[in-house]
């Protein structure tokens, strides 16, 4: 029996396979019993530093359990720990930690891997939990200089500062400070906390500066925007020896890019070749990117060329320098090259990419990059988000930026402003209030750029309230300083008809760029204050401040707002002299001032000698002509426009149809209207229907006038119904002006011109309680009359005169040349015709025809 039995044991012996090793780099581990051996498995454990390596570390730490060894070998028990936290498991790595005895938790090792871990994985509270748990555990160690350095990282993310400095103060009582690895972690807190001072006193107090210490300290100054002090400590770095590494040379290639000194960054290049580092990966993408922003775009690609193709750094660096040098089509070929080389694009990429097909008006490259996105499940972080919603706001398709919108899952602070600039963009004021309210309602803090995509939002609503209490928001967080949000801010004001706060705001301002001064300009040219535009432009050009053709338009129009051909000819001279050449919009202005300025001559000279045209252009000319209600001239105009190729718009015709107004030729201009709409294919306006309101009423045809009103397709505004008004005061129709006056006042009803208008109509008429009615209103809103003036230009200076004016140091011999035009005048048979004058100026007519 036993014999069979012996037998059956040897076959099962030699039927069952060998066991199967686990092996892990060059260590091997059995599974049989003689394995288990506590050296052995801590070896075994100790290759286990990844969580693929989990399967084996489980095996393992089963065996120390089996085997009774957990209990005993308390550096088993701690490399387990470690194990887990570098597989990222860390309830197991608790749980082992939990069971350690209590002569294991003496020990720092078990506490640092566990501090460690929670601090790569960025759960730093329980990082800082198991620090303090470290220091009331009545058996726990006094922390090493390894605890230290992930407690100061942990405190420096959570911007607890106050606790950082207690940690600092610790590690000073125990003669830790002085170690490079936590001196380095403390010189990285204070430094991205702004207190340069502390991390500059902790540096000082290094006995061994090694080149990460240096770097930490110099790259403090440089996220602190002070480069300066970066550079001298660059240099104490080099006297004392120490040799720079490729992280010294990226970060000071990094600030030589963004200040685009390309001296500099030629000097780091050098150095780069000197050391040896030059083929570091970083240095050479920092490399490219600083050539790029330099403007150096062929040696940008001659180091492309030179790099290896398999970083997705370098592909990036590439596109976004041929972006940011407006070479468009070779960043798409970039694109391209880059995943036939089987580099897959990420955010990054795509981010870089997207505004240069802003630029191309590129909407259906962008939707072509969307569906990328979507089918190759790219990461839609918040820059992506912002950079897909600004593309299709600035293409005008306004579904399909709220559509991407609608369909991220978080709002910040970054997409919240590319929304609200996307609405102002289109004329959405009213959704950009919403969601600037909405971020609010998400306890989102607006920061520098959300103010200013607003304030333009509150500038096209005139929402002078909101747009104060913005003003109060940037003044308590210190955003005024700011340039761009001090512009809009100039802006929201003047559009509001505060030029007096616009221009407080403009004399505050202690370093002034070209973009404010251009805002000032073009606030006073276009709210009626020319004379102050064009001192201010004299100011512009004394300070040195260097302008553009933006300047120029904006100077040009209010010349041709005064008129003053004097100053619009010596622009002009600016133009053909100065160090800028004229772009369409500027020789557009320039044909609009002579114009308007009866020189008509000189503005066709300008329009015939521009080499390029466009559809500004050929409007101004017909413009200045249609002025003077040339219609012929005008509408020949119009075909050579056709004929060469552009298309007339709305601006033209409403050139057109006020030439027929001003002619006189009702027939002519509503022919013009009716090709418009039906032949064009453009819908009419307000100020088509203004023109065409002043067009018949300028005839007579008052009756076709109230019709037109009638049938407008919607509601008349202040322009329609002044038109009305002032040709009820040539006809003396004071049934209709009563109709007209009535509704001015309710849209109007500062508007002193037209409470003087009516007056003077009931005044010609005889009805003398008519005109009281109307001064007792304008007594009860409190509306003064602006006096009117008019000016000439002789030899060169312009005179400015009101009614009755005497402040002119020539005003007897005007007054006597006055008179004698005057005698002259009545001989030849002229009569007086007071009803065209204002009753509160009949007494100084009055008083100018008798002298």
């Amino acid at each position: 029996m036993r014999f069979p039995q012996r037998c059956l044991l040897i076959r099962r012996v030699e039927l069952t396979p060998p066991p199967r090793p686990c092996c892990l780099r060059n260590t091997t581990f059995s599974t049989t019993a003689a394995a288990a051996s506590p050296d052995r498995l801590l070896a075994v454990l100790r290759g286990c530093v990844a969580p693929s390596h989990v399967t084996l570390g489980l095996q393992v730490h089963a065996r120390a359990v089996t085997s009774g060894l957990h209990a005993t070998d308390t550096a088993l028990e701690t490399r387990l720990i470690g194990m887990y936290v570098l597989a990222r498991r860390f309830r197991d790595a608790v749980a082992v930690f939990s069971s350690l005895p209590r002569g294991a938790a003496a020990y720092a090792l078990p506490w640092n891997w566990l501090i460690r871990g929670f601090t790569m994985v960025g759960d730093y509270r329980s990082a800082l939990l198991f620090y303090l748990k470290m220091w009331a555990h009545p058996s726990a160690p006094l922390p090493d200089s390894h605890t230290f350095p992930y407690v100061v990282k942990s405190c420096a993310a959570l911007g607890a500062i106050a606790l950082g400095r207690l940690v600092h103060r610790t590690a000073r009582t125990l003669g830790l400070d002085g170690d490079m690895f936590v001196g380095s972690a403390l010189i990285k807190m204070y430094a991205n906390g702004g207190l340069l001072w502390d991390a500059r006193q902790v540096f000082d107090g290094m006995v061994e500066r090694d080149c990460v210490l240096w770097n930490v300290m110099m790259d403090g100054y440089v996220k602190a925007g002070d480069v300066s002090s970066a550079v001298v400590l660059f240099g104490d770095m080099r006297a004392s020896g120490c040799n720079l590494n490729f992280a010294t040379l990226a970060c000071f290639l990094s600030v030589s890019a963004t200040e685009s000194d390309l001296f500099s960054g030629v000097q780091l290049h050098t150095l780069a070749v000197k050391y040896g580092l030059e083929s570091e990966v970083a240095v050479a993408n920092t490399l490219v990117s600083m050539y790029a922003k330099c403007k150096c775009l062929d040696d940008a690609w001659k180091l492309f060329g030179l790099m290896p193709r398999d970083d997705l750094v370098t592909w990036n660096g590439m596109i976004s320098g041929c972006v940011q040098n407006g070479l468009v089509d070779q960043a798409l070929l970039l694109f391209c090259d880059m995943q036939k080389s089987g580099i897959r694009p990420d955010s990054v990429t795509l981010v870089s990419l997207l505004p240069a097909l802003t630029d191309l008006n590129g909407f259906s490259q962008g939707k072509e990059i969307h569906g990328y996105i979507v089918r190759n499940s790219v990461h839609m972080d918040v820059f992506l988000v912002s950079a897909l919603v600004d593309i299709y706001f600035k293409c005008r398709a306004v579904r399909m930026a709220q559509n991407v919108y609608d369909s991220s899952k978080a709002i910040d602070v970054v997409i919240g402003s590319t929304m609200i600039s996307g609405y102002v963009l289109n004329g959405m004021s009213q959704e950009a209030a919403k969601m600037f309210r909405y971020l609010l309602e998400q306890g989102i803090r607006p920061n520098a750029v959300v103010i200013a995509s607003m304030l333009p939002a509150c500038a096209s609503m005139a929402a002078m309230k909101l747009g104060q209490e913005l003003h109060s928001y940037a003044l308590k967080n210190a955003y005024e300083g700011r340039c761009y949000v001090e512009s809009a801010l100039m802006d929201m004001y003047a559009k509001c008809g505060r030029l007096d706060l616009s221009h407080y705001i403009f004399s505050k301002i202690s370093a002034k760029d070209e973009v404010t001064w251009n805002s000032m300009i073009s606030s006073f040219a276009q709210n009626g204050e020319p004379e102050e535009a064009l001192n201010l432009f004299r100011e512009m050009c004394m300070e040195g401040v260097k302008y553009s053709n933006v300047t120029i338009s904006s100077v040009l129009s209010a010349c041709a707002s005064l008129p003053a051909i004097y100053y619009g000819k010596e622009i002009h001279g600016v133009i053909i002299k100065g160090p800028i050449r004229a772009d369409l919009f500027a020789e557009s202005a320039l044909i609009d001032m002579y114009g308007k300025c009866g020189n008509l001559e000189l503005a066709h000279r300008v329009f015939e000698s521009m080499p390029e045209k466009n559809e500004v252009s050929w409007n101004s000319i017909i413009a200045s002509y249609g002025a003077y209600g040339l219609v012929k001239e005008s509408v020949s105009l119009l075909r050579h426009m056709q004929e060469e190729g552009f298309k007339a718009d709305h601006v033209t015709f409403l050139a057109l149809i006020s030439a027929c107004a001003h002619a006189g030729q009702v027939q002519e201009g509503l022919r013009l209207f009716r090709c418009m709409t039906e032949e064009y294919q453009i819908a009419p306006r307000m100020e088509h229907f203004a023109c065409m309101v002043d067009l018949y009423s300028r005839a007579g045809k008052l009756d076709k006038a109230m019709q037109l009103i009638i049938d407008m397709p919607f509601k008349p505004d202040a322009g329609i119904w002044g038109a009305l008004l002032h040709a009820c005061r040539v006809h003396r129709n004071v049934e209709l002006a009563e109709i007209a006056s009535q509704e001015l006042f309710k849209l109007d009803p500062h508007n002193s011109g037209y409470y003087v208008l009516m007056s003077n109509i009931n005044a010609v008429a005889g009805r003398w309680d008519g005109v009281s009615k109307v001064r007792r209103l304008m007594k009860d809103t409190k509306v003064q009359k602006i006096p009117g003036y008019s000016w000439v230009d002789v030899n060169n200076t312009s005179h400015l005169f009101v009614a009755a004016d005497k402040s002119h140091p020539d005003s007897e011999d005007i007054y006597m040349s006055l008179k004698s035009l005057l005698l002259e005048l009545r001989e030849e048979g002229y009569i007086p015709m007071p009803d065209l004058c204002c009753p509160t100026h009949l007494d100084n007519s009055t008083q100018v025809m008798e002298i």
